[in-house]
């Protein structure tokens, strides 16, 4: 009986409510006021703070947007700031573009040249050679013959037809006698002095046309018709055509016609749309008839086959049959056969 009222006295003393405190509660003491100075400081702080904690999280959520779009089977495309895509593209396909003004050749004639296909601008090389071979070489059996085919010239050829310069001293001299001094070679000189003199012509007919053009420099030099290749075919012609046009004004020799060049190069411009034309029906019909051949082939040697199978039924023979094996029959009697077996 004492055990159960140490055990009851032991539970209550567990369970007694616990003691009240002796001492007084904390008092909470308001904040000193921040100067009015500081509080901007404290405002960007703590906007700082934030910045600075938001960042990694963004950063984070930046670095796992690609890892979940690469999990997922999609492809992460990188803005681009091309104008040829999208609206651009497709406002710049609807503005139709001017076509450009034809150019004067009169005054313009690399911008002529420009605009012509290559069949056209060879019929003005030619034009061009004529004009020079005739007034630099009066007598005509002296003349080099124009390269080209149907009086059409190049622009290799144009520039090969006045490599050795000795035509453009000539023409300079016709235009304005005793202008150039003209370079000469020995007879037994080698390629290197021979080339030293095209030079030497070459250079004497750019200063000479220099002069007469009233151009700031040489408007030819040996370089354009030694050196360069295609890309001295325009200061060639332009020089060349200049002289043309202005040797009645400035000379009092007679010129080449532009507007007979002109309407030459439109000629032929036409005949090649023309030839254009035709040649795709050309193709055409003969793409058809060779797709039509094997038919007809086919048909006439099934006809072919067929009337010989007429004939063959209809006489009851067989004609050229050499070439094909006959098989022959051959009968044997009874002891002939025990014997062969």
């Amino acid at each position: 009986m004492s055990d159960e009222i140490k055990k009851v006295d032991e539970i209550v003393a567990e369970e007694k409510a616990p003691e009240v405190p002796t001492s007084e509660p904390p008092v909470d003491t308001p904040a000193a006021p921040v100067a009015a100075e500081e509080a901007p400081k404290v405002a960007e702080e703590g906007v700082a703070a934030a910045d600075a904690t938001a960042a990694p999280a963004e950063g984070d959520a930046a670095a796992a947007a690609p890892e979940e779009k690469k999990k997922s089977g999609g492809v992460a495309r990188r803005f681009t700031f091309n104008k040829r895509w999208g609206k651009h593209r497709d406002a710049e396909a609807a503005t139709p573009k001017e076509p450009e003004a034809p150019k004067d050749p009169k005054e313009d004639v690399l911008g002529w040249i420009a605009q012509q296909i290559p069949q056209a601008v060879h019929k003005a090389n030619f034009q061009v050679i004529d004009w020079v071979q005739k007034t630099a070489i009066p007598e005509e059996g002296d003349r080099k013959t124009i390269p080209g085919k149907d009086q059409a010239t190049t622009r290799n050829q144009f520039l090969g037809f006045f490599k050795d310069g000795d035509v453009l001293v000539k023409l300079a001299n016709a235009l304005q006698p005793g202008a150039v001094e003209v370079a000469t070679a020995e007879e037994n000189a080698d390629a290197a002095a021979q080339k030293e003199v095209q030079k030497k012509n070459i250079d004497a007919f750019g200063t000479w046309a220099q002069q007469a053009l009233g151009t700031e420099t040489a408007p030819v030099t040996s370089d354009d018709l030694l050196e360069k290749g295609k890309a001295g075919y325009s200061a060639v012609f332009q020089t060349l055509w200049q002289l043309g046009v202005g040797a009645k004004e400035k000379f009092d020799k007679e010129g080449f016609n532009v507007d007979t060049i002109v309407q030459l190069a439109n000629s032929v411009v036409k005949s090649g749309l023309l030839n254009t034309i035709l040649g795709f029906f050309r193709r055409s019909r003969q793409s058809t008839a060779a797709v039509d051949e094997p038919k007809d082939d086919a048909a006439a040697a099934a006809a072919g086959e067929g009337e010989a199978a007429k004939e063959e039924g209809a006489t009851g023979e067989v004609t050229d049959t050499a070439d094909e094996p006959v098989a022959v029959k051959q009968e044997t009697s009874a002891p002939a056969a025990v014997a062969a077996n």
